[in-house]
């Protein structure tokens, strides 16, 4: 991976993880990381904004982006974002360790700078929108712990990440190439044409519809 990749993809793991904050989500775990790393990869072109990567490794707790926790690392050892209940992950082919993450004071400060560009602008707006929408489809739930469990199973029931996990092989595909969109960006699209009858909205409304409908299918799948 080229220099100014690796960069992207930094600023795409901080963003990520201040989003989060700024929407009142529990702190990120590393699973939960790399699946909210997948979801928004399957569902970016909806903001008209390219994934950076389209493969991630398949493991047993899920999705797995090794430049993730390399950008990790690097942000931790920067002073950009905090690690509590730190310890090393036992993965005999991966660089990953445990914890659970969150921006420090000087992330945040560092990710309102990269904002001030058109593209991490629209980058930040994105990851924004859809912390947002999971913080509102989740607000009912009122302990911390259970929030995070739904945040998780909507994670899980991603149109892509389903998709993704039934195939054979060791890589999780965002979509084929014969795709034009992720089933992510058709389930969002179909949303938009439903609300299009209804009047006003927005994306982060559409968002937050297709997450609500991800954690109702998964509530009658358990």
């Amino acid at each position: 991976m080229a220099d100014h990749d690796r960069l992207f993809f930094t600023r795409w793991v901080l963003f990520l993880l201040v989003a989060n904050e700024a929407s009142g989500l529990p702190k990120v775990s590393r699973e939960r990381l790399h699946a909210l790393l997948f979801m928004s990869f399957a569902s970016s072109r909806y903001y008209a904004i390219e994934p950076l990567r389209q493969r991630a490794r398949r493991t047993p707790q899920g999705p797995y982006y090794r430049q993730a926790h390399v950008a990790l690392g690097g942000l931790v050892l920067g002073g950009m974002v905090s690690v509590e209940d730190f310890k090393a992950h036992p993965a005999a082919r991966d660089l990953q360790f445990e914890g659970l993450f969150r921006p420090t004071m000087k992330g945040v400060e560092v990710a309102r700078v990269m904002r001030e560009t058109i593209t991490g602008g629209r980058l930040y707006r994105f990851l924004l929108d859809m912390c947002l929408a999971a913080a509102a489809v989740t607000e009912h739930v009122e302990v911390g712990e259970q929030a995070a469990g739904e945040l998780d199973r909507i994670l899980d029931a991603d149109l892509t990440y389903r998709r993704a996990v039934a195939r054979f092989g060791d890589s999780l595909e965002l979509q084929d190439s014969s795709d034009a969109r992720t089933p992510t960006v058709e389930g969002l699209s179909t949303i938009q044409e439903r609300l299009d009858m209804q009047g006003a909205y927005n994306r982060k409304d559409v968002v937050a519809a297709y997450q609500a409908l991800l954690l109702r299918r998964s509530a009658m799948v358990a």
